[in-house]
């Protein structure tokens, strides 16, 4: 039996830490979603709603970050802020990912309908020319997009991508390593 330090203890807590700011991205993203839903805007994506997502994200990860860095006595290297918050983007995101799939097989299952009809309406009022080829080309991609195994997959590349930028960039911001 091999009893654990102050500071391996202080690391396990760390990472339930980090679990619960999982928990908060995922929990914000699908109060966020549910409030579209019941606004009938969840299949609208407007530039709005994807800068709030990129919020809710930025917020997430930070506050993971600053938490982490509270715990570990003001110190944080850039890699430990990287693992942070692409760990927070992860399973955020499949929260988030998780219930999308369930409102559009569950709650409406028309939302993939909704959208495209909305994004060619869009369209059409941008560009009253538009030709009924490039209507069929875009129902055909929405009917590509309309997996869930493809949309799901996309959304969390999507998502990682964004997720560790953001970790770089506050990474780079809150980095603070401990003196050797």
């Amino acid at each position: 039996f091999k009893q654990k330090t102050a500071y391996e203890i202080r690391l396990s807590l760390v990472g339930s830490e980090m679990c619960i700011r999982d928990r908060i991205m995922g929990g914000l993203t699908v109060a966020f979603t549910v409030m579209l839903f019941l606004m009938d805007m969840h299949y609208q994506n407007s530039s709005i709603q994807q800068w709030t997502g990129l919020l809710i994200m930025a917020g997430s990860i930070v506050f993971g970050q600053l938490a982490f860095k509270k715990m570990n006595d003001g110190f944080i290297s850039l890699g430990e802020g990287m693992k942070i918050g692409i760990g927070i983007t992860a399973l955020g995101s499949a929260i988030g990912i998780a219930y999308g799939i369930f409102q559009g097989s569950v709650l409406d299952p028309d939302t993939m309908t909704k959208a495209m009809d909305y994004a060619i309406e869009q369209a059409i009022q941008q560009n009253p020319e538009i030709g009924d080829e490039i209507v069929g080309a875009m129902e055909e991609a929405f009917e590509f997009f309309a997996n869930p195994l493809i949309s799901s997959s996309i959304g969390m590349a999507v998502s990682l991508f964004f997720g560790a930028l953001i970790s770089l960039l506050t990474g780079l911001a809150l980095k603070k390593n401990r003196p050797a």
